[in-house]
């Protein structure tokens, strides 16, 4: 087992201070480079779990990965999007994944969104698509969802080119969490109950606007894994050698979630790295991170650095605290940054 962890941020690295971030809870999105200078870009939905309606995409910048700004984008707020204002039933406005293609022919398409969002009165709830040119003003792609079936728990990738899959060549990968019956898990805590979590592919195009073909699982506990244990969700990306995964792994008994790694060749085929240690584990006890660690967005590579925003809260998957006679601590986003050679496992 190698500890791929360098550095980890004690506290979390973004105060709730802006008015349409009070009693909020901040998460992470991504983290990419800016394309005009030397900054990193930090994408984080603040998630208002009692008005859902409110929540809102917003945008911090670093010039070193440490201390955060929350620029004014010219209507006095660092906001890039927000709810569509109507309802979903299931989930809330929650962007799960924002890819940069800087190398996209077509400029307006150049940022690319996976989201969970009910567009409009008239449309289902459910996994939608946005395209922006700069990142920070940003259209829905259609008017409906592209998948409506449950779950709001995904991410997607860029199909590596010429590979062929079950499904035939592909421009796109989204992962979505799935569900199985299964009776023998704990039924105390979970809010599923019986269910068993599991990872499925859908089959993009490769235009990115067209017909999506799924969903297949590709990726769901086994023999050698606790009894308990669920698999998430899982945030994909490139590797030398075809595909890295962070694997979010939810344990039903005790209700904690943490983060390992997987990889494949072809995006299909995935193996548990790490002997199935976490990559990203729990922090100690009296941390803001000891209750649940998560992570919508895949490592990132700059200046020579691998960093990868986080997560965290002291509380467990069903909302109870880990450690209930502990002084209150507030969740939030941590950083932690990596050992270079995680990407080329």
């Amino acid at each position: 087992m190698t500890d791929w962890i360098l550095s980890r941020s004690q506290t979390p690295i973004l105060p709730n201070h802006k008015p349409w971030e009070l009693d909020a809870l901040l998460t992470a999105v991504a983290l990419e480079p800016d394309p005009e200078g030397a900054q990193l870009r930090l994408y984080y939905l603040v998630a208002h779990r009692q008005r859902p309606l409110d929540n809102v995409l917003c945008l911090a910048l670093s010039t070193d990965g440490d201390h955060w700004d929350k620029p004014d984008l010219g209507d006095g707020t660092n906001i890039v999007m927000r709810s569509s204002g109507q309802d979903t039933g299931w989930g809330m406005f929650m962007p799960m994944r924002i890819l940069h293609e800087p190398q996209e022919p077509r400029l307006d398409w150049r940022w690319k969104m996976a989201y969970w969002e009910r567009p409009t009165a008239n449309s289902a709830a459910g996994i939608c698509l946005a395209i922006s040119p700069d990142g920070l003003s940003w259209r829905s792609l259609h008017e409906r969802p592209i998948i409506t079936n449950a779950n709001d728990a995904m991410s997607m990738v860029t199909a590596l080119p010429g590979v062929e899959t079950p499904l035939g060549e592909a421009g796109w990968f989204l992962y979505q969490q799935t569900w199985k019956h299964n009776a023998s898990l704990p039924r105390q805590r979970d809010n599923l109950k019986g269910i068993h979590r599991r990872l499925s592919i859908w089959r993009g195009p490769r235009q990115f606007d067209g017909s999506w073909v799924g969903p297949v699982t590709v990726l769901e506990p086994d023999g050698e894994d606790p009894p308990d244990l669920q698999h998430y969700w899982m945030v994909p990306y490139a590797t030398d050698g075809g595909y890295g995964g962070l694997l979010l792994c939810h344990h039903t008994q005790d209700q904690t979630m943490d983060v390992q790694r997987v990889a494949s060749k072809d995006g299909w085929s995935w193996t548990r790295c790490d002997e199935r240690q976490p990559l990203l584990p729990l922090g100690e006890r009296g941390r803001f991170d000891c209750g649940m660690v998560t992570t919508k967005a895949p490592p990132c590579v700059w200046q020579g650095r691998v960093l990868l925003p986080y997560n965290g809260r002291p509380s467990c998957h069903d909302q109870a605290p880990r450690f209930a006679d502990d002084p209150e601590v507030a969740p939030g986003i941590g950083m932690v940054e990596l050992d270079p050679a995680v990407l080329a496992q």
